[in-house]
């Protein structure tokens, strides 16, 4: 009987950890991950050949690791993550394994098929963005910040492209 008793009350306490859990994620639904950023990508300007691959570790984070391989050697890495927080999408970028930096995109900076990250501190980049080009393409990019408020220009530093397709994970 008493081990009945432990039992049950593991059991609830176990639902009320699950229900603690979901809550939560029920408050966030409006603001989604952009999942169509999943999988593996790449592309290549001159010399160089960049690939990302982004992976969702669960409804709240995409999970990304980029490399540049030029002239057949690695020139750079990075780690990602996009996070949910509150209303806002969080990209974390570790180039070559530095510290984390974040850039913000609020609501009014995504759509269905772009999102815009902004840093107005950090030197460069200030922004970096996604924009989904059909159902295999997807460029990448950098810049030193807008022209005007959300325009497309870049004010503060040229703006670097990384058009990309999809292409398959790599064991």
């Amino acid at each position: 009987m008493p081990q009945r008793r432990v039992m049950a009350g593991i059991v609830m306490m176990a639902a009320m950890a699950v229900d603690g859990m979901t809550g939560p994620m029920t408050a966030q639904a409006a603001t989604t991950l952009p999942g169509w950023i999943a999988g593996c990508w790449s592309g290549t300007r001159g010399a160089e050949r960049f690939t990302e691959r982004w992976t969702a570790a669960d409804a709240t984070t995409l999970l990304g690791v980029a490399h540049t391989v030029k002239n057949g050697s690695l020139s750079a890495f990075e780690f990602l993550r996009i996070v949910v927080r509150g209303d806002h999408l969080i990209y974390i970028a570790q180039p070559n394994g530095a510290p984390p930096t974040e850039f913000t995109a609020p609501a009014a900076d995504r759509t269905p098929a772009a999102v815009i990250f902004a840093n107005p501190q950090h030197d460069f980049p200030k922004r970096v963005g996604y924009q989904r080009d059909g159902a295999t393409g997807l460029t990448a990019w950098i810049d030193g910040g807008p022209s005007t408020a959300l325009g497309t220009g870049a004010a503060g530093g040229s703006r670097l492209e990384y058009a990309m397709t999809r292409t398959p994970c790599e064991p």
